[in-house]
Parts: structure tokens; C-alpha cells; sequence
């Protein structure tokens, strides 16, 4: 613990101040470093204010190569069927809400070494945020720029809150992006994001995936950028969000580690890839034993 004793002095230091002695303290190696190859899983779930708020939405690897600072985003579908101890085979989005009713703060540890072990690689960190801690941190950053690939129109976006409401149609609502540059605040990024019944190929859960990817690109662009990074409200706002709306077992001395070494990566760096069903893909599409959809 590189502040070990010092404490007290370090509580009266101004956050940013903090920071830097804590990255400027630690010369120690991240998980993976030494074999150049650092892996960590992403994950997002509604939370436990939405109905199977703990199933994962979003299953995501960032695998970060050091010494070149290299990035490969690699998206896994929540219908991705795996082998789960004791109850056959099953989604992998289950485990995480599986693990979470077995013992609480457990899911994001037993969703990475599920994928650990159907990868064959080892992750070495997760970061697990819910709906409302995505927005949050959005929002915080004072919005996102996300270059939108191809025109987003969704019918049936479900509105919150109207889940259950006797006029059916007022359930869902118009979502529509345009293709360009946007501007998103957290509530439409998280649309973007999530949205599942969009036309003209935007309807599949692998659309879906690659714009998660272009949200996590964004996200990290934004809160990168020296207008956040160094704005103490900023980012007292992010740490805040911690407590209640995200699960990591990175510490922080390993998130500055990690911010210090990738934080020059532009999208030249970054490969972006989707675990799909395509004539190249590596995965096929059927039914279960209980006609669920894998």
C-alpha cells in the first residue's frame, strides 16, 4: 500500500493532488502486464430497480496490449449458451444474476471466469456498471460524441415506466438516430445502447454490439479529455457513482496504472470485433432443450 501511514496527510490533499500521488506512489505491475496482454470484462445490467435487473445486458472484453497501446474490444451476446455448474447449459448472461441470489457481489466475478474458461485466456479485472450509473457518468461528463455508423429507427423502444400500461402502443416510443456525428446525454446514449427492434440490420443483438462498442469508445474519449480529467467536480461525480452503481475489482492505484498507459489510444488503436452468427462468424444461432433462443 504505497500510503500506508500517510492517511490522514493524503485525506487533506485536493483530489487531483491525490491522484497523482497515487500513480506517481505505485511501481507496481497490473495483472497481466508482465506478459503484455491485460483483459478486462465489461459488463452492464438494468440494476435492482428494473424486472431481471441483474441479467447482463452487455457482456464486453477489453484486451489491452501495453506495449504498443493496443485495444481490441470483443463483444459476447447474451444468448451465448456456456455450461454452468449444476444447471446444465444456460445463457451467459444468467450467471451473473445466478451468482448475485447465490451471494450478493458475486456476479461479475463468476461472469469473468466463465469467460475465462470458454476463452481460454485469463481476464484479469472487471467493471460492472448498472443502467442508472451509465447515464450518471454521462452525464457527468457533460455528454458523449458518438460517430452513429448507420441511421438508427426503432419503433418499439420500450418507455420506462409504461410497461404495463392499458394502452398498449403508449409502451414503446419512436427512437431515432441519425447517421453522423451526435451529441448524446446519458438517457439516449443508454437507448443507442440498448435499443433491440431496429430496421434496415440495426434489429440484431450484434448491431447492438458494435454500437456498445461506439459508445464505449466515446465514453472513454470524453472522459479522458483534459476538460474532465482534470475537473474535480467531474470527477468526485464518477467516484460517487461507485458506492452505488458499479462493482470492480480494480483498485485504484491499477485504474491511474491503466489510465497513465492507454490514455493516448485513438480509434486507429482500437480493433473492434462481435462474436456473431455471420457466414465468418464463430458461433450458430438454434434453439435449447427449453426452445429458448441460443
Amino acid at each position: 500500500n504505497p500510503t500506508a501511514g500517510k492517511g490522514s496527510a493524503l485525506k487533506k490533499l485536493p483530489i487531483i493532488k491525490q491522484l497523482k500521488y497515487l500513480a506517481e506512489s505505485s511501481d507496481r505491475m497490473l495483472k497481466g502486464e508482465s506478459d503484455d496482454r491485460i483483459n478486462v470484462l465489461l459488463i452492464g445490467m438494468g440494476g435492482k430497480y428494473h424486472e431481471g435487473g441483474y441479467l447482463a445486458d452487455t457482456i464486453m472484453l477489453a484486451s489491452l496490449e501495453p506495449t504498443t497501446k493496443k485495444v481490441a474490444l470483443v463483444s459476447v451476446p447474451r444468448d451465448l449458451a456456456v455450461p454452468v455448474e449444476g444447471k446444465d447449459w444456460q445463457k451467459i448472461n444468467s450467471i451473473n444474476a445466478y451468482a448475485e441470489m447465490a451471494e450478493a457481489g458475486s456476479g461479475s466475478l463468476a461472469t469473468s471466469q466463465a469467460l475465462s474458461d470458454i476463452l481460454e485466456t485469463p481476464i484479469d479485472y472487471y467493471i460492472r456498471v448498472d443502467f442508472e450509473g451509465f447515464v450518471n457518468i454521462i452525464d457527468e461528463i457533460d455528454g458523449i460524441d458518438v460517430l452513429v455508423e448507420n441511421t438508427l429507427d426503432d419503433y418499439s423502444y420500450p418507455v420506462a415506466g409504461r410497461e404495463e400500461a392499458e394502452d398498449y402502443e403508449s409502451r414503446f416510443e419512436h427512437l431515432h438516430v441519425e447517421k453522423g456525428l451526435q451529441t448524446m446525454d446519458g438517457n439516449l446514449a443508454l437507448k443507442f445502447a440498448r435499443s433491440r427492434h431496429g430496421i434496415n440490420g440495426e434489429g440484431s443483438d450484434f448491431a447492438r454490439a458494435k454500437r456498445q462498442q461506439l459508445v464505449i469508445e466515446a465514453v472513454k474519449t470524453k472522459a479522458l479529455s483534459k476538460k474532465n480529467l482534470f475537473n474535480p467536480k467531474v470527477i468526485a461525480g464518477i467516484i460517487g457513482e461507485f458506492n452505488e452503481h458499479i462493482d470492480t475489482n480494480l483498485k485504484i492505484w491499477e485504474m491511474i496504472k491503466l489510465w497513465d498507459i492507454f490514455k493516448d489510444t485513438n480509434r486507429t488503436n482500437i480493433t473492434n470485433k462481435v462474436l456473431d452468427n455471420s457466414v465468418n462468424g464463430l458461433l450458430k444461432d438454434g434453439r435449447n432443450e427449453s426452445g429458448q433462443y441460443v
